[in-house]
């Protein structure tokens, strides 16, 4: 389908095409031109028909997530353990209290601390209320 022709499986099977001179004779593959026209229409139907089934199973779950500028959230902690200062990141906080600074785009979201710090820009996954 993809080259408009069917897929030759074996090495020997090119000699007897050769032979038969069907190697560049499309006519045998395809009788009509529009044949491959209607093909390659029913692929892509089937690939968009899978595509919409596979989005729907993926987004089966999610939950649409939006902050206010000045809400108080908490984000995720990032802070690795450290052996020389003795932190463990196992026994530390998971989230850490932040406030919502800026909105930049769909999921991404620029926040500060209490004290008005800037932490960084943080993605909506890494956020919850």
């Amino acid at each position: 389908m993809v080259y408009g022709q069917h897929m030759i499986t074996s090495g020997a099977t090119y000699s007897l095409l050769r032979k038969l001179n069907l190697l560049d004779d499309r006519s045998v593959l395809f009788n009509r031109p529009e044949s491959f026209e209607i093909v390659h229409m029913e692929a892509k139907k089937r690939m968009q028909k899978m595509h919409d089934e596979n989005e729907k199973r993926y987004n089966l779950r999610t939950k649409s997530v939006s902050f206010n500028v000045g809400q108080e959230v908490f984000r995720r902690n990032f802070k690795q353990s450290c052996f020389q200062s003795g932190y463990n990141a196992k026994f530390g906080p998971s989230f850490v209290k932040a406030r919502v600074r800026k909105k930049l785009g769909n999921c991404y979201y620029e926040l500060e601390d209490p004290q008005g710090r800037l932490l960084g820009t943080y993605h909506a996954k890494d956020i919850r209320q």
